[in-house]
């Protein structure tokens, strides 16, 4: 264990250095030959094998272990996981990590063995008693015994041990990640062990994001269980960065906001977050949306050391956090002892009290230093008083000034704003480079004049930094910022001044009524939410609505988000790119894209057409973005387009040797003649077919498409298609060809926005994959996720 190379999470590995996870399912008798242990029957020398508990994926039983005459606990993987490599990888990680974390607040593991009745298990040590989570649960419901039992201060002692316990961990370099009091077990006899190491990382190692599992976005009382995947954890109790699934970015700190959140537990009997669907818990964690204990609970009389303490541990940035589990502990330490507590500035009468309560002293001497102070007292209030007043005045004078900034910069901004509607090239003109530069300064210059103000605000002694003028000034300046980033559309930056005025009067006790509705609307303004509805023609038998992915092969993510018939209304829907498939009567369905901006309140009026024209797929008529970082000339902007049909796949060259057969002038032929080469080192494009039809190369085929050819040649082939369906047949603009190809988000590729050259989406110079079965050309179809949004 003093080995600083041993890695208590690595993946069990074969002989050859691969991993038993090197398929989707593995056998036990693999598992068995990997740890050299002999399979075992029903158990080998366990008897009397009784159930303790269920958990997600696993379960542990009670046993009598024959050989050493005691009781052991048998943790093994449900029957029907057992053959899973991902959580057979998982439950060995857990045995193997906690085996090595040799601490007497860490469950002990005995031995790993495979049977073939309870597949691979591990033993560990059995306790007689309860778990955190039942002891405070029975502590809300006033269970006389627990009440008599368990006070505050033998709570704190049993948190200290779970704090010494993860402290060694620590300096191990392994983070827990799912700790929580249903995972800290007390026994009879003030035992206090940390379970479940499930999800144990260790420090700096690469972790692939979470397998695929699903989260039930809409159930209930779901805070108390953990979740495997890309979010992994227990909702109620882990950090803002597991919520979010910023794996890189877990450390430490994210068990330090999981001890703060059962210190929460601890105070008030409660997780953090009241009970709600999954999708509002997880987004309540990300942004740290929860009420301080005092506030939520004030009959409890919780002292207000211990919620200081509470609240720095979960605040929402890891950096405002207790820099370690040692930190955390030695500020419950000092409470305990009645010692300064760092998270806490306790008034001077407190702390004084404290002192005397550390070093009892005669009353006598007691009552001359207090008389002391009180003559002491008066003139030092009047000192912070005109302290405190030439800071609110100072502070004022900045913000006023820094006020008329913002006004000015909005100006700025929209003249900007008028003059870039009104270019579409995509050079940037001498006169919003101008602008551009103005604002700039004024955003450094504002920046500049409410920090100088938050300093003199934030500096006014300790008594008055709730008075009306302090709070009002750092209030103002806040607000005045989340408007002006809100104005200038920089959302995250907006974001960033929420949860910092959000935090601060969280901090200071001062979240109001008014306040908390401000902030709710904010975040709805940063969240973008619009609505969305849709009409149409009698002819839509139904229509679904489907998130459109940003990136990857497959078109849509995850399921419809509305189905039905007209009218079809969804009252708050994110921004971004949607797809609706309409069915129409007689079975036919039609794709129609659709981009909802931030905030917007969209009506579609559908325009479907009586009929689509064999061949043909339909791009509706609206608007849709044109240009951008890839276009030579335009930047990115909207356009109108009307409504109009697409060939539905490339012009062969079988069918444009049909209409080149057709011409009866030689001349024309020849001006009509596909001319290829095929490879960029030949120095002449030759003839693709003889003056028969006939191709001339084996390397080209009739079910290729056509290439080669002049404007005007498909121009003429339009023009005699016309004129052999009767329908009008022309060139698409380029307007028309990019909106078919980029739908209306105007995105890069027809499957998304980054190139994906592996992926084997199309036929692409570095698509080997690809190349190896078409050289040159591909017949149209071949690549099946070379599709737009409107299946052309």
């Amino acid at each position: 264990m003093d080995n600083p190379d041993t890695d208590p999470t690595q993946n069990l590995m074969n002989s050859d250095g691969s991993t038993v996870g090197a398929s989707s399912s593995i056998e036990l008798g693999k598992v068995k030959q990997v740890l050299s242990v002999k399979m075992e029957k029903h158990g080998a020398h366990y008897s009397a094998i009784t159930p303790l508990g269920r958990g997600s994926f696993g379960e542990v039983q009670s046993a009598l272990d024959a050989l050493l005459g005691r009781e052991v606990a048998i943790k093994s993987l449900k029957e029907h996981f057992r053959d899973e490599e991902e959580v057979v990888d998982r439950f060995l990680k857990e045995a193997r990590g906690t085996a090595q974390l040799e601490h007497p607040n860490i469950m002990p593991v005995h031995e790993m063995g495979v049977s073939d009745e309870f597949g691979i298990y591990f033993t560990m040590k059995k306790i007689e008693g309860d778990s955190l989570k039942e002891i405070l649960d029975r502590l809300n419901t006033n269970t006389s015994f627990y009440q008599k039992r368990y006070s505050l201060n033998v709570l704190l002692e049993i948190f200290m041990a779970v704090c010494n316990g993860m402290s060694f961990a620590h300096s191990k370099g392994v983070i827990h990640r799912d700790l929580k009091p249903a995972n800290i077990m007390v026994g009879e006899f003030g035992e206090v062990l940390i379970l479940d190491w499930g999800l144990v990382k260790q420090l700096g190692a690469e972790e692939a994001p979470g397998g695929n599992v699903q989260l039930h976005m809409d159930e209930f009382d779901v805070g108390l269980q953990t979740l495997d995947g890309a979010v992994s954890g227990t909702p109620n109790y882990m950090s803002p960065e597991q919520a979010e699934g910023r794996i890189k970015e877990i450390d430490f700190q994210s068990d330090v906001y999981s001890l703060g959140a059962i210190l929460y537990h601890i105070l008030t009997y409660h997780p953090p977050f009241e009970k709600t669907q999954l999708r509002h818990l997880l987004e309540h964690v990300k942004t740290g949306h929860f009420t301080p204990p005092r506030k939520r609970f004030p009959d409890l009389k919780i002292p207000r050391e211990l919620e200081a303490v509470c609240l720095k541990a979960m605040s929402l940035h890891p950096v405002s956090r207790y820099r370690s589990v040692e930190h955390f502990a030695q500020d419950i330490r000092n409470y305990i002892g009645h010692f300064e507590v760092k998270a806490y500035k306790a008034p001077r009468l407190i702390r004084f009290w404290k002192t005397c309560k550390r070093n009892p002293v005669k009353s006598s001497v007691v009552a001359a230093v207090l008389a002391a102070l009180l003559l002491a007292f008066g003139a030092q209030r009047a000192m912070l008083y005109g302290s405190y007043a030439d800071s609110v005045r100072r502070g004022d004078g900045l913000l006023a000034f820094g006020n008329t900034l913002v006004q000015h910069a909005i100006e700025v901004f929209d003249a900007l704003e008028d003059l870039s509607a009104t270019i579409e090239a995509k050079e940037i003109s001498q006169d919003e480079q101008d602008l551009e530069r103005e604002l700039e300064g004024l955003r450094s210059e504002i920046e500049t004049q409410y920090n100088v103000a938050l300093s003199f605000y934030q500096g006014v002694p300790e008594i008055y930094r709730r008075k009306d003028a302090v709070v009002e000034g750092y209030t103002q300046i806040m607000t005045n910022r989340i408007a002006f980033s809100l104005h200038r559309k920089n959302y995250a930056e907006a974001q960033k001044w929420k949860d910092t005025i959000e935090l601060e009067l969280r901090q200071l006790g001062l979240e109001r009524p008014k306040a908390i509705a401000y902030l709710a609307e904010v975040q709805h303004q940063i969240n973008g939410n619009g609505s969305l509805k849709i009409i149409g023609p009698k002819s839509v038998r139904e229509v679904m609505v489907w998130p459109l992915t940003d990136d990857g092969p497959r078109r849509v993510q995850g399921d419809a988000i509305k189905r039905g018939k007209l009218p079809v209304e969804i009252q708050s829907i994110d921004k971004g790119s949607y797809v609706l498939t309409i069915t129409l009567e007689g079975s036919g369905v039609l794709p129609y894209p659709i981009y909802m901006g931030h905030g917007e309140d969209k009506v579609v009026e559908l325009d479907i057409p009586e009929t689509i024209p064999s061949g043909m797929v339909y791009v509706p008529g609206g608007r849709f973005f044109y240009g951008g970082e890839e276009s030579r000339f335009y930047r990115k902007h909207q356009r109108i387009l009307p409504a109009f049909f697409m060939k539905e796949r490339e012009v062969t060259f079988a069918e444009y040797l049909e209409f080149w057969q057709s011409l009866a002038d030689p001349e024309l032929q020849a001006e009509s003649m596909s001319r290829v080469r095929f490879h960029r080192k030949d120095r002449h494009y030759a003839d693709a077919w003889d003056d028969n039809g006939q191709l001339r190369d084996d390397r080209l085929k009739l079910e290729y498409p056509v290439v080669g050819i002049t404007l005007e040649a498909a121009t003429a082939f339009c023009e005699w298609k016309s004129r052999q369906t009767g329908a009008p047949i022309r060139l698409p603009s380029a307007e028309e060809w990019e909106k078919a190809s980029r739908g209306v988000d105007g995105r890069k590729y027809v499957w998304g926005n980054s190139y994906m050259a592996g992926a084997n989406l199309a036929l692409t110079k570095d698509n080997e994959k690809g190349k190896a079965r078409f050289p040159f050309w591909a017949p149209p179809g071949k690549f099946p996720r070379d599709i737009t949004v409107y299946n052309a």
